[in-house]
């Protein structure tokens, strides 16, 4: 028994590892095609990627700017993991994430309440706003086959406008800026430090991955959810309520991606503003791709991404370059990624061509039973 449990491990850990090295070469190449960039420039690209670190890491004030900085991304970068990790394409955290905002703020300042009903009741409003924008993509596509990136793309500019509009037109607040009117104290979450707007969001947020983690490890939803993901046909012909399963992950997606608005709303700005975001949702995309859809690797990507983001200001500060400079840098990592995602689904494409699946064929479309 101990010999089989070791060998487990090593195979676990093994995996761990192998799933790490197409990260780390996207991170190697964007840092050296980066540097090449700097040369041509005219500067160093080690004193160039030395700022970028000592701006970020080095020091506490730094540091708890780039934890400021990663905290949305964890919220954002999970969301798209917990859907991506399913098969399903939710690329609307961005939207998902304005709504939970915009639901926090109304019910921040609107509703006056004893602090521990407050808190979690913003909390909870965040949650159903996220989800419930995320239910018009999760239905089209569960009951309709409709493509979830389509009617994602087309959510995100439509939550915009529609949140900048109640924020100019409906419930502005009296002054010039676009902004709904400040969320009461018993509705903000817990600040940490004077240095940055750190707060009990981001320990939300790590507490969220941590669980999503164990989730998908140690249960069993986790791992249905991840069979739906690798072969729905399979999961469908094993017992799972696929259709059902899928929706509730898709829900259960946006409504992380909406908590992480209300951390921006309750946290940061103590309102909400039009046009806060200023890509949060798109960046989660980023992170969980580099993560591999792993919910400890989202810890990880996030902060790699909260790091570029603050030392990018820093950089600017103290050099003059650009800080868009660590924006090249995440593109170059977004299009390797991709690329060796778009290979793989190639190749399973061709797999799939050439080893057709009679069985899966010959399921009837009502096959879902009941779960025992």
């Amino acid at each position: 028994m101990p010999i089989k449990r070791t060998s487990a491990a090593g195979n676990a850990a093994l995996l761990a590892l192998r799933s790490m090295i197409a990260p780390m070469v996207a991170v190697a190449i964007a840092l050296i095609v980066g540097g090449a960039l700097v040369i041509a420039l005219g500067d160093n690209p080690v004193e160039v990627y030395g700022t970028i670190v000592q701006g970020s890491l080095v020091g506490w004030p730094n540091f708890l700017v780039t934890l400021q900085t990663m905290t949305p991304l964890l919220f954002t970068g999970l969301a798209v993991a917990v859907a991506f990790r399913a098969g399903l394409w939710n690329i609307g955290a961005e939207g998902q994430l304005i709504m939970g905002a915009l639901c926090s703020g109304i019910v921040g300042y609107a509703v006056e309440l004893p602090r521990f009903i407050h808190l979690p009741l913003c909390l909870i409003a965040a949650m159903l706003g996220g989800a419930i924008w995320g239910l018009i993509p999760a239905v089209l596509r569960v009951k309709f086959r409709v493509n979830e990136l389509v009617v994602c793309l087309m959510m995100n500019p439509i939550a915009l406008l529609l949140s900048g509009w109640i924020a100019a037109r409906v419930l502005k607040a009296p002054g010039p800026t676009n902004k709904l009117p400040d969320v009461l104290d018993s509705a903000g979450l817990t600040n940490f430090s004077v240095y940055s707007q750190v707060n009990a969001g981001f320990v939300i947020g790590l507490f969220l991955c941590i669980l999503f983690a164990f989730i998908n490890l140690r249960t069993k939803i986790g791992f249905q959810w991840r069979m739906i993901g690798l072969n729905p046909r399979f999961a469908n012909y094993g017992g799972m309520q696929v259709e059902r399963k899928a929706l509730s992950v898709f829900l259960i997606s946006a409504a992380i991606a909406g908590l992480g608005g209300a951390e921006q709303v309750l946290g940061q700005y103590h309102a909400f503003y039009d046009n806060f975001s200023p890509g949060y949702g798109f960046d989660g995309i980023a992170v969980a791709m580099l993560a591999g859809n792993n919910p400890i690797g989202v810890i990880l990507a996030a902060l790699l991404f909260g790091a570029l983001n603050s030392g990018g200001v820093v950089l600017q500060m103290m050099t003059g370059l650009s800080k868009y400079l660590v924006q090249v840098l995440q593109f170059i990592i977004v299009l390797i990624l991709s690329a060796r995602f778009s290979w793989e689904w190639l190749k399973a494409q061709r797999v799939s061509v050439v080893e057709p699946q009679p069985q899966a064929e010959a399921l009837p479309k009502n096959a879902e039973t009941q779960e025992n």
